[in-house]
C-alpha cells in the first residue's frame, strides 16, 4: 500500500497537505503538540478528519492515525502507547488499551529503523459505542520497550515519538 504526496491547495502562507491511502481515502492533517520527541515529527494525521483543530470520533468507528517522523538513530523495536484525558487536559487520565502494542507489526513500519528516513507509522483505532461523549486530548507515544519507566511516572522518560491532539467522541453515525 504506497503513500502519495499530493498538495491539497494553498492558502495564504500555508500549505495544507494531505496524504492519500491507495483507496482514496485521505489521511488529514490535524494539529498537534510535540511533547519532547526525541525523533523529528513531520506529520500527524488522521484518516477522514475533517476538522483540522480537532477530529470528531464517531462512536462504532474505525479510524486511522498517521505520524510521520525521522528517527536521528538507529531502532530495533518501538513500543505504542495511547494516553487520553477526559474533558479537558486536566480530566481523568486513562490509559486507551491498544491490540497491537507492537508499532513494529502491522503499522506500516518494519523495524530496524534507520536514522534520517522519514517513516509513516499508521494504527486503527475502533472508537466503541461504550464510550462516553466527551472531549479528549489524545496522548501518542512511541517509545523503545528497552526504556521503562520509573514506577513513580506513568510516560516512559524517552518518547521516541510523542504527540498530543484534540478530539472528541460523538453519538453514533445514522
Amino acid at each position: 500500500m504506497g503513500i502519495i504526496f499530493r498538495p491539497l491547495f494553498v492558502l495564504s502562507a500555508f500549505t495544507f497537505l494531505c496524504i492519500y491511502c491507495d483507496d482514496g481515502r485521505i489521511f488529514h492533517q490535524i494539529r498537534y503538540k510535540n511533547c519532547k520527541s526525541q525523533f523529528e515529527v513531520v506529520h500527524v494525521g488522521v484518516l477522514d478528519c475533517v476538522g483540522k483543530d480537532r477530529c470528531d470520533f464517531v462512536r462504532g468507528k474505525e479510524y486511522q492515525i498517521q505520524i510521520g517522523f525521522k528517527p536521528d538513530r538507529r531502532v530495533e523495536q518501538l513500543k505504542t502507547a495511547v494516553w487520553s484525558h477526559l474533558g479537558d487536559a486536566h480530566g481523568a487520565l486513562t490509559k486507551f488499551h491498544m491490540e497491537n502494542e507492537n508499532a513494529c507489526i502491522d503499522s506500516n513500519i518494519t523495524c530496524p529503523l534507520e536514522p534520517g528516513r522519514t517513516y509513516w507509522y499508521r494504527q486503527s483505532v475502533f472508537i466503541l459505542r461504550e464510550f462516553p461523549e466527551v472531549d479528549v486530548q489524545v496522548n501518542w507515544l512511541l517509545t523503545s520497550p528497552e526504556v521503562a519507566p520509573r514506577k513513580d511516572q506513568k510516560f516512559p522518560l524517552q518518547r521516541e515519538v510523542c504527540v498530543k491532539f484534540l478530539g472528541k467522541v460523538i453519538g453514533e453515525e445514522h
